[in-house]
């Protein structure tokens, strides 16, 4: 089973994917509180599937762009998941996430994502059959 964690915004997301597809997903509005939600909410989402840390066989975490105090503490908790469970991690930048959605678009996407204190992060992509 793998669990994705995104704490790149405001907005705090994870996901469990087993091997058919989705199994269970949670987002809400942390704010500046990833540290004290974070762990807590995972605790839930696996007891709402019935599993464990043990079920768990991936990790993915969001890379950035965006908050560096969410950024940090998804991707310390999320390397320390994997190092004690000895689970393969994957990244994924945030932009490319919310690019990928758009697939196939015959027009370049240009995600856009808040970063705070009136700054914004965005990248054009080029969506036909992958990302360029």
């Amino acid at each position: 089973m793998l669990l994705a964690i995104d704490t790149a915004t405001a907005l705090t997301g994870l996901a469990l994917y087993g091997p058919n597809g989705p199994l269970a997903e949670s987002v809400w509005e942390s704010g500046r509180n990833h540290t004290a939600q974070l762990l807590p909410q995972i605790d839930t989402l696996l007891r709402y599937v019935g599993a464990t840390p043990a079920d768990l066989t991936v990790l993915a975490v969001s890379l950035g762009p965006g908050s560096w105090s969410g950024l940090r503490v998804g991707l310390s908790l999320a390397k320390g998941m994997a190092l004690a469970g000895d689970l393969p991690l994957i990244g994924i930048a945030t932009l490319e996430a919310l690019a990928y959605q758009y697939l196939p678009s015959p027009l370049p996407v240009y995600p856009l994502i808040r970063l705070g204190r009136e700054r914004y992060a965005t990248a054009p992509f080029a969506v036909r059959d992958r990302l360029e």
